[in-house]
């Protein structure tokens, strides 16, 4: 995943400029030092040790300036060191619910919910992200961690947006809204990229 910080830079700008969206926030920090990077990527899926090795952190925060409702762009990529520590209390809790012990969230797009890598019994790493809302609900996008960072550019973080690529959510409100949204301030808006597999 070549040119990660060009790219969400060249997100940012365009945000900037466009009259329908007021830009509210955005952070886009220097990566871990390369060693580092190195023993913590080890055993991640692929694309993710290479865009660590260009963005550290990233956070977006936008909102519309026309209409109401959720139209709003939310995304929080954690730092890798962050995203590999320890999830106990937020994912699953000690002594009690471990059912979602396996997720390693790394999108942040909002308190009740991310996008997440499952990790196996045996340490491994799922080739495809997941939608995690906590302590509920865990959905496959059918996405590697590339083409959700390809997505997220595409959907300029708009709140929810994984879950578009989720089967069974076609009809929640938070899909609806980014289908009717998304054309309105966002003109060259692809709308199928944005459906399961």
């Amino acid at each position: 995943m070549s040119n990660a910080r060009h790219r969400l830079d060249a997100l940012v700008a365009e945000l900037r400029e466009n009259p329908r969206v007021e830009l509210l926030n955005h952070e886009l920090t220097d990566p871990l030092p390369p060693d580092r990077i190195g023993e913590l990527a080890d055993g991640l899926p692929a694309g993710v040790e290479e865009f660590y090795r260009e963005v550290g952190s990233f956070k977006l925060e936008w909102r519309s300036t026309e209409g109401e409702g959720a139209n709003r762009g939310v995304a929080d990529i954690l730092p890798l060191d962050r995203v590999l520590g320890d999830w106990s209390g937020i994912t699953w809790f000690p002594g009690g619910e471990q059912e979602f012990r396996p997720v390693v969230p790394f999108d942040f797009f909002t308190p009740e919910a991310c996008a997440a890598f499952e990790r196996g019994e045996d340490g491994t790493f799922a080739d495809t992200v997941s939608y995690h809302y906590f302590g509920e609900e865990l959905a496959p996008t059918g996405r590697t961690f590339t083409e959700y960072v390809d997505l997220l550019i595409a959907s300029r973080g708009y709140w929810y947006w994984p879950k578009t690529l989720c089967a069974g959510y076609e009809d929640s409100a938070e899909v609806t809204g980014f289908r009717q949204d998304m054309p309105r301030l966002f003109p060259d808006h692809d709308d199928a990229l944005f459906r399961p597999r």
